[in-house]
């Protein structure tokens, strides 16, 4: 009887065994399943991340308007809403009445005042002159704008932006000339020879004398 119960008792030790490795077992099986599963979502995200196209940068699209009303020119970039670059065109002045005297070529013939080639006869080309206008303030950049303005028969700005030119270097001759030949298309020849007998009182530039005598 005792030996038939020992039997027994060891038999529903060992079932009560073998059900606790089985629940190990699926404990086991459970958290490798939850692990597989998060390391595949892992490698998909990675895979989705890396496999998506780079966004092609696009160039930046230039506009420039100019204010008719306020005499401004506007220039912006239309890619993202930055504050416009703003270039006031200047107050029309007289031009200089002090004007340095140049020094003469070492030959002794006097010396000549070379003009600045513009090839720029596009409005594109505006917004570069304006920009870099903006950033030196030089007698180069100013009179490239009018110089610009007076191949686009915009004879107004022409002055305004040559007066400005001559601030920067009143010896120059070019601005001298832009300011002429823009003062004789407004109908304004007098002021004209005005402005060129100032300046050959003081500099010699033989397009100056040219023009100046072409108006007498």
């Amino acid at each position: 009887m005792l030996n038939n119960n020992f039997s027994k008792l060891i038999k529903l030790y060992e079932k009560y065994r073998r059900k606790q490795r089985n629940k190990m077992i699926l404990k086991v099986l459970a958290l490798f399943v939850v692990l597989a599963a998060l390391y595949l979502l892992f490698l998909q995200n990675r895979f989705s991340s890396s496999s998506q196209p780079a966004t092609p940068k696009t160039a930046p699209v230039i506009a420039q308007t100019t204010s008719k009303n306020t005499h401004e020119t506007v220039v912006h970039n239309t890619t993202q809403p930055v504050t416009p670059t703003r270039v006031a065109t200047p107050k029309e002045e007289n031009m200089p009445t002090a004007i340095q005297k140049r020094t003469p070529a070492k030959n002794g013939t006097k010396a000549t005042n070379e003009p600045i080639q513009l090839k720029i006869t596009e409005r594109e080309g505006l917004y570069k002159m304006l920009v870099d206008y903006k950033d030196n303030k030089s007698y180069r950049s100013a009179i490239k704008i009018a110089q610009f303005y007076l191949l686009q028969k915009e004879y107004e700005k022409a002055v305004k932006w040559a007066v400005e030119a001559s601030k920067k270097d009143p010896s120059q001759a070019q601005s001298w000339i832009i300011y002429a030949k823009a003062k004789k298309a407004l109908g304004k020849p007098e002021m004209a020879k005005r402005a060129l007998t100032i300046y050959l009182k003081h500099n010699y530039s033989p397009e100056a004398k040219a023009l100046l005598e072409s108006l007498r």
